[in-house]
């Protein structure tokens, strides 16, 4: 991710509706698939620090980020348990998480070394839970800027997980709603950006971000019960075999 972008995130993760209700179905997934109560959760890609703040309430929770810049913003949250390390390499312990997530991270990395290293300091049964940018139609110079490496499907991204180890509980696309319309603004605005891509998080309306909200919660009622078929993202929950 471009370091202009921290900054970015680091302002609107608290309130935009995208980052909320993310971090909504995480929180879901875990209340539903966790065994065991105060696990210990790492955050690989942790960013800014918002979600080792919000799943700390679930369990004392740790990060890595590979940018000194993401650290300055977790501390600056008042965070002193995430570290620099990458997504390949966390140099942690091995078998001392009982979660991992990787929430839009995977895509930036070698993603056989990630999952491998998501492996190693997993204890055994532990969960993994994934978010990522969906289906390559979608490509566009947003994912540039995010230098993104690749978007995934259901099927690509469940075989790489069945590929090291890890047995999925559920997989489904989600920010269905957004699927014509991103596709449709990106486009525009890849023509009418030729340098400086500008952030797609920025939201100048508080009345269509409430709405996009309310969607979101809809939608994550649904994949409470069942999966979506389509999607701008995949969020995914395995366990360690």
């Amino acid at each position: 991710m471009q370091k202009y972008l921290y900054k970015d995130l680091y302002e609107l993760e608290d309130t935009h509706w995208w980052h909320k209700s993310k971090r909504a179905n995480i929180v879901n997934l875990l209340q539903k698939f966790l065994t065991i109560k105060n696990p210990k959760i790492l955050d690989i890609g942790c960013g800014t620090g918002k979600n080792i703040e919000v799943f700390s309430k679930i369990g004392p929770t740790f990060g890595v980020d590979k940018l000194p810049e993401a650290i300055e913003y977790c501390r600056k949250r008042g965070l002193n348990t995430a570290t620099l390390g990458t997504a390949e390499s966390t140099k942690l312990k091995s078998n001392s998480f009982d979660i991992v997530t990787i929430l839009d991270v995977l895509e930036h990395t070698d993603d056989g070394k990630t999952l491998k290293e998501a492996y190693r300091v997993l204890q055994p049964g532990g969960l993994l839970i994934i978010t990522v940018p969906a289906f390559k139609l979608l490509w566009s110079k947003w994912d540039e800027a995010l230098q993104h490496k690749r978007r995934y499907s259901k099927k690509s991204l469940e075989k790489l997980l069945q590929s090291y180890q890890f047995a999925v509980e559920k997989m489904s696309y989600m920010f269905s709603f957004l699927f014509i319309p991103v596709f449709l603004i990106r486009l525009i605005k890849s023509k009418a950006s030729k340098n400086h891509y500008p952030s797609d998080f920025q939201m100048n309306t508080p009345l269509l971000n409430y709405a996009l909200l309310a969607l979101a919660r809809l939608e994550l009622f649904f994949i409470n019960y069942t999966t979506m078929p389509f999607g701008t993202s995949i969020v995914c929950i395995a366990r360690k075999l």
